[in-house]
């Protein structure tokens, strides 16, 4: 009886099973294993998370506005001039980010790389700039169980930092895949996720500042 000679008995590579690439996909540029639906789940949760935490805001901006009307004894604390810098700096890395999510759909590999980094860098100049801003107003003798006005920009800007902090994991994560070239198509949904959370922390800043700067 005729003997069937199989792939492996010709001493030739195994066959590759259906729906995953040559080699098992190892997750650099090759990787395209990256269903609609998944993206889509992906991009659900992050509107779900920025809803969740306009809310939290939003409650923490109605307390204020109700404890300002209670009594004469707001006062302002005046803000430390480098919160300017800092909104200064948020923004540009926002830019920097979002110019380099554009970079990355054009192909631009080494470009998105350039301005990924400084999206990252200039963040993390942010929140330190932030620490700084809050030992200005230490030093001023403004503290958390001061009078309301400060308080209540201890409780925003701390939950804004707080954000600021997570968002960061996510960019570095996204830094440090990019950087060993290991962000294939299967995982650039992170990159346009890390995108919109980061600018939408820019646009919650503004909106911070323009309450103090203005009102508060």
């Amino acid at each position: 009886m005729a003997r069937t000679l199989t792939q492996s008995n010709l001493g030739g590579p195994p066959p590759t099973l259906p729906g995953l690439p040559p080699g098992g996909g190892g997750g650099d540029d090759r990787d395209r294993r990256v269903p609609g639906a998944s993206r889509q789940t992906s991009i659900t949760g992050i509107i779900v998370l920025m809803c969740a935490s306009v809310m939290t805001f939003a409650s923490i901006v109605s307390a204020m506005v109700v404890r300002r009307g209670l009594n004469n004894d707001w006062g302002h604390i005046g803000l430390p001039h480098i919160l300017y810098w800092n909104t200064g700096i948020l923004i540009l890395s926002s830019i920097a980010i979002d110019m380099g999510r554009r970079a990355l759909r054009r192909g631009r590999r080494i470009k998105f790389n350039w301005l990924w980094s400084a999206g990252t860098v200039l963040g993390t100049a942010f929140l330190a700039g932030q620490i700084v801003a809050w030992l200005q107003l230490e030093q001023r003798g403004f503290f958390l169980n001061g009078h309301p006005s400060s308080s209540f920009f201890y409780v925003l800007t701390w939950a804004h930092a707080l954000h600021v902090v997570g968002a960061l994991g996510a960019v570095g994560y996204v830094e440090y895949r990019a950087l060993r070239y290991q962000l294939g198509p299967g995982r650039r949904t992170m990159v346009d996720v890390s995108a919109i959370f980061w600018h939408f922390l820019d646009v919650l800043w503004l909106g911070i500042m323009g309450l103090f700067v203005f009102w508060a």
